[in-house]
């Protein structure tokens, strides 16, 4: 974020500067060097890599030193000085900034004649707009807003996905600084610009005197204003070494930050120069870190930027949320945009420039108060580059709103003048190919900005609509059409979740677990930050150049102030004179083309020494490092998956049976409607099916014949087999550390034939099986290394899982309940246990919580998934009542009926195996974190176990259904997410195999349990694949076939009427279209057809017979008035009856496809 004048700081350990005691400073973070001594540490004792980077660096400095003893660029001061002194006259103003005065970069001028001109058309155009247009004009400007949030959204969501995958964070390890230092350091220089920090001097005097370089190559020059004795007094008072220098900067005005800091530019002697606020505490090793860090690099990274954190953290609510700002913004944000190539806003300390670069540049603009914005974006208007540097500097948080608020107003003021500068001449810049320029000013500072306006109008119309709701529902429709309505949603919902969840995993990589819970409520610090944001605008316009002084040391009061106060009391009314007088000529007034350009300025430089580790190595060691053995048997496992998904769908494809099962269709219906019905939206997503598997149709079901055929299904169930096949193949080998021990247990999985059949239809299972299989393997992952990514990794993969099927939601409970148990295991602390816990249920449990609250919007019932009409549990209510739910309450029927629908879907000698590998395991690893780890795939296990025993799930199996039972097959694919466990402990009792010290068992072993895997395998597809079994049985049967084949001869494209769940009659199976099918989910054309038929549709489905068919209720088919108007057609044996309107054209008649004709079971 934008510095401030003198404002905040970092971590160091305990400080001692003779002849004055200093305040205790809480809750600062102690740096703490190797246990190793410095003096022990010597090359030899590191690693090759090590050695060779501190050979690389050692010859750079020498080089250096050679350089700066031979090329005196005491000209090349001088010059600049002379250029930096001269006093420019613009208009009627003298400018006396001492730097090189640029007006065309220079927010000197706030508006530019051109910008208020077209800032008045735009007003105008608008104002005329809403005249004319009126709620039209409204729709534009938030369809624009709309779409602006959503490209930020996704693009900073990439930015950090990359910054979590490859930070690009300079890491200079502390015992090669270590190593160095013997070496030949340059000098460096220090700024602090002071204005009344008498209070912080003696904090800041220990963070300086604990840095790690020699004391005679350090200046350290403290900036203070002609009318600041105090503060000067305060620092003479501790009788500092001669590198501590005092300069008083003459006055005049503006009087800010970037003045200060470029009269202490003039003054500096070293070849690298930084800024440092009075509160700061760097890490004592960053002045050498970021000396390494330009020897890495050419001359073109100009700028190390060090990362900013807070030591007073817990001072209150306010200071936590700062510091969870702070680490998104310094860990995530900036390199994000570093990766990205964008220009980077500078934080306003621990910033290290290359003095002679600097000095091209021509400084800080002055009247910018934000100057490190402004001059990260001039480091790349003139392609130079910065990089983050992972070193922190804790600074002070601001505790007080209203300090906060003067601060952070400052900090907004300075953006929009940065903008406001940098785009006055957005024409020129785009005729001279800047395009990635203007780009970044509008990503980085324009909208950053103007976001904060735009978040309280859209608070305010969401208040006004959750107030109001239906009274202004007309008025929104308009506003909102339904593209803008579904962004502004997603931005809403998955951005604000976004932003909180990124301050939360930055919270977490610093390990700052206290404020985890605390930042679940940062939304109402970002009403701050609007409030700030409007008090900025208000100063732009009246006192642009005032700088909002940010009072520090507040949290020093009360604690061991004496000292400083004894410094106040000292203080002298004399007038000092500058350390190190710069002559100044106030009478010779130069005009602003005297000045050279930047251009020129940068020619001027005297040549710089070549990185020391040229980009070749850098990418040399880059390779080196990400280069790994490919293992073959994984690409064996994806190979294998992908001919066997493909030859299977294929199959069943042929054979028409990718679409045998009445759920099947009902996915395929659900994806479809979004699109395609009478009344298309998102609500048609429906309230039982959870929605995972239809979003990810999509892409495919917008096509009809993939609509037909059951294949838009089939593209989403097909890649999450093959992905979780890959993701059982990394489980086992992370468990058996053995490639082909994993191979030959993911067989099982690949090869199983009801996995096959499940993986070539829209059913959700595999979809399921892909994100538990994953959740699986990451959690094994965390147990074992403890990485933050792996855990980001459990919660996304836990939170797809929840929104495919209420297996994820079983998952979920069971990973929640894992973490602090394996974290007790680990002895971790509770604090960081319960940071573990939020991290992962706040994205794990995303899913569950939106599909409570879609419930509610939609059907005004967040259980209505649960309760409501069409769920399984109102459905096997029905069967309780005739004694068919088997395992209502009794543990022991459920347990049976799940074994043996597990054991004929795997195959009982697999299965047995299978526990045979799982007692292994548990005997071989006992109680230990990765024991439960691997318990993760067995989730699905103690959840269906669990909906049996309470009657929300229901199986019917032949083997266990009561003898004299009028039932058959129901609900057995359940079975077949059992076979992922049981794949992974045959993969472990296949590597125990292997390890019994016998003559040729080994491979004998593995070969004989690969051939069981496989005629097991044959076995169950030959004696029937009970998935398949299920679909041919369960709405395929030939008696409920009769009307679907007469539509398909002789449907004329007319309304239909039915109760898809009563009627199960889907245009897929007649190549119907779905707008012309009025069902439950239509709305009020639903509600107008049931009331009036004959005015609304041509055709009409009933079964009278059904008192749960809400057509039957509402319309007596055997009344004068219906039967006068409509005429029964075909009659199904089931009671279902076909009618047609009467008077209507002449029916076409067509042949029937020849899908229809395939034998399929009969009813019984």
């Amino acid at each position: 974020m934008p510095g401030t004048y003198a404002t905040n700081g970092n971590r160091s350990p305990q400080f001692r500067v003779p002849g004055a005691s200093f305040p205790k400073v809480p809750e600062t973070t102690i740096y703490n060097t190797p246990a190793i001594s410095i003096h022990d540490v010597h090359p030899a004792h590191a690693d090759p890599h090590s050695r060779e980077q501190v050979k690389y660096y050692a010859n750079w400095l020498a080089k250096q030193a050679k350089h700066d003893v031979l090329n005196d660029d005491t000209k090349e001061i001088n010059d600049y000085i002379q250029e930096a002194t001269k006093v420019v006259k613009v208009g009627e103003k003298e400018v006396a900034t001492f730097a090189p005065f640029r007006p065309k970069l220079s927010a000197l001028q706030t508006f530019t004649r051109r910008q208020v001109v077209t800032l008045c058309v735009i007003g105008l155009l608008w104002m005329i707009g809403v005249l004319v247009f009126r709620l039209e004009m409204l729709t534009i400007v938030i369809g624009v807003i709309t779409v602006m949030y959503t490209f930020n959204l996704i693009l900073n969501l990439g930015m950090a996905a990359r910054t979590f995958r490859n930070s690009p964070e300079e890491h200079i390890d502390d015992a090669i600084v270590h190593t160095l230092k013997n070496a030949n350091w340059p000098m460096y220089t220090i700024l602090c610009p002071l204005y009344r920090e008498a209070q912080v001097v003696p904090q800041f005097v220990q963070a300086m005197q604990s840095l790690d370089y020699p004391p005679e190559k350090l200046q350290i020059l403290f900036l203070t204003e002609a009318n600041d004795a105090e503060t000067r007094n305060a620092i003479r008072s501790l009788s500092l070494p001669p590198h501590f220098q005092i300069l008083v900067v003459p006055d005049g005005k503006p009087r800010t930050k970037p003045r200060a800091c470029n009269y202490g530019l003039m003054h500096a002697r070293g070849s690298f120069v930084v800024i440092y606020d009075a509160e700061d505490i760097p890490d004592p090793l960053q002045l050498k870190k970021a000396v390494l860090t330009f020897a890495g690099h050419g001359s073109e990274v100009v700028c190390v930027q060090a990362k900013l954190n807070f030591y007073n953290i817990r001072q209150n609510l306010l200071t936590r949320w700062f510091t969870a700002e702070y680490s998104a913004w310094f860990d995530l944000i900036l390199p994000g945009l570093q990766l990205a190539g964008f220009s980077l806003p500078l934080g306003g300390t621990s910033n290290h420039f290359r003095t002679a670069a600097l000095r091209a540049l021509g400084g800080w603009d002055a009247y910018n108060v934000t100057e490190d914005c402004d001059l990260g974006l001039r480091l790349k208007r003139y392609r130079m580059s910065t990089v983050i540097l992972d070193s922190t500097t804790l600074e002070e948080a601001n505790s007080q709103v209203k300090n906060w608020l003067r601060q952070r107003s400052r900090w907004i003021k300075g953006y929009m003048q940065t903008y406001l500068v940098h785009m006055r001449n957005p024409v020129e810049d785009f005729r001279k190919g800047r395009l990635y320029d203007l780009f970044t000013y509008q990503v980085v500072i324009g909208s950053g900005t103007a976001v904060l306006f735009i978040n309280p109008l859209m608070w305010v119309l969401l208040g006004i609509y959750i107030a109001f709701g239906r009274s202004v529902i007309n008025i929104y429709h308009i506003l909102f059409p339904w593209p803008i309505l579904y962004l502004g949603a997603f931005c809403l919902i998955f951005g604000n979740f976004f932003y909180v969840y990124l301050y939360l995993l930055a919270c977490m990589r610093r390990k700052q677990y206290h404020l985890l819970l605390w930042t679940l409520f940062i939304p109402v610090y970002w009403l701050l930050m609007s409030t700030a944001a409007f008090y900025a605008l208000f100063e732009l316009l009246v006192k642009p150049h005032y700088w909002q002084k940010t009072v520090h040391g507040l949290h020093l009061k009360g604690k061991n102030s004496s000292s400083v106060a004894a410094l106040r009391a000292e203080a002298l009314a004399s007038v000092d004179e500058p350390t190190m007088p710069i002559p100044i000529l106030p009478g010779k007034v130069s005009s602003v083309n005297a000045i050279s350009s930047v251009t020129m300025s940068l020619l001027a430089i005297s040549t710089q020494l070549v990185p020391a580790i040229s980009r070749k190595q850098k990418q040399a060691q880059a390779v080196a490092k990400q280069s790994k053995v490919r293992d073959l048997w994984l690409v064996a496992t994806i190979i294998t998956a992908c001919i066997t998904s493909v030859v299977a769908c294929r199959h069943y494809f042929q054979q028409h049976e990718v679409l045998l099962y009445g759920d099947a269709l009902s996915h395929m219906r659900s994806a479809r409607s979004v699109f395609d019905s009478a009344t298309p939206g998102l609500a048609q997503l429906g309230t039982v099916w959870l929605p995972l598997p239809h979003i990810l149709m999509w892409p495919f079901i917008w096509n009809n014949f993939l609509w037909y055929s059951g294949l838009a299904g089939s593209f989403v169930s097909m890649p999450c087999y093959v992905i979780a096949a890959i993701y059982l193949f990394l489980s086992a080998r992370r468990l058996t550390r053995s490639s082909r021990a994993s191979f030959i247990g993911t067989l099982l999985f690949i090869f199983n034939p009801n996995v096959l059949y499940l993986q070539s239809t829209p059913l959700s299972e595999t979809v399921c099986m892909a994100a538990l299989a994953s959740a699986g393997y990451y959690f094994l992952c965390w147990v074992q290394d403890g990485e933050l990514k792996q855990l980001i990794f459990i919660a996304g993969c836990t939170f797809l899982a929840t929104i495919a099927r209420y297996d994820g939601w079983a998952l979920f409970l069971g990973v929640f309940c894992l973490i602090p148990l394996v974290g007790l295991m680990k002895r971790q602390k509770l604090l960081h246990i319960e940071a573990n816990l939020v991290v992962f249920s706040v994205l794990g449990g995303l899913g569950i919580a939106l599909w409570f609250a879609w419930n509610q919007i939609i059907f005004g019932d967040p259980l209505s998934f649960q309760d409501g009409p069409y769920s399984s549990l109102t459905q096997q209510a029905a069967q309780l009542k005739v004694g068919k739910l088997f395992t209502y309450h009794n543990i022991w029927q459920a347990i049976r009926f799940y074994t043996i629908d597990a054991s004929q879907t795997i195959g009982i000698v697999l299965l047995a195996l299978a526990a045979v590998g799982f007692i292994w395991f548990i005997l071989h690893h006992r109680f230990t974190p990765t024991t439960f780890a691997a318990l993760v795939f067995l989730m699905p296990l103690p959840f269906y176990l669990a909906s049996l025993y309470s009657g929300n799930a229901i199986i019917w199996i032949p083997g266990a259904n009561p003898p004299g039972a009028s039932v058959y097959m129901y609900n057995v694919r359940y079975g077949a997410q059992m076979v992922l466990p049981a794949a992974l402990f045959i993969s472990i009792l296949v590597e125990e195999a292997s390890s019994i010290p016998l003559k040729h068992f080994s491979s004998l072993g593995q070969v004989l349990l690969a051939a069981v895997i496989l005629v097991q395998s044959f076995l169950i597809a030959s004696q029937g694949i009970i998935s398949l079994q299920e679909g041919q049985y369960e709405y395929a049967c030939i008696a409920q076939r009769n009307i679907v084949e007469y539509l398909a001869e002789h449907y004329d494209e007319g309304k239909i009427l039915e109760n898809m769940f009563t009627t199960q009659v889907d245009p897929v199976e007649f190549k119907g279209s779905f707008k012309s099918i009025i069902y439950e989910g239509s709305g009020q054309l639903w509600l107008q057809a049931l009331k009036n038929p004959a005015n609304s549709v041509e055709w009409i489905l009933v079964n009278p017979d059904n008192h749960n068919d809400p057509v039957a209720q509402h319309i007596n088919v055997n009344s004068v008035a219906f039967m006068s108007q409509f005429t029964l057609v075909i009659r199904q044996s089931n009671g279902i009856l076909l009618y047609h309107r009467l008077g209507s054209q002449p029916l076409p008649d067509r042949p029937a496809p020849p899908s229809l004709k395939f034998a399929h079971y009969t009813c019984t």
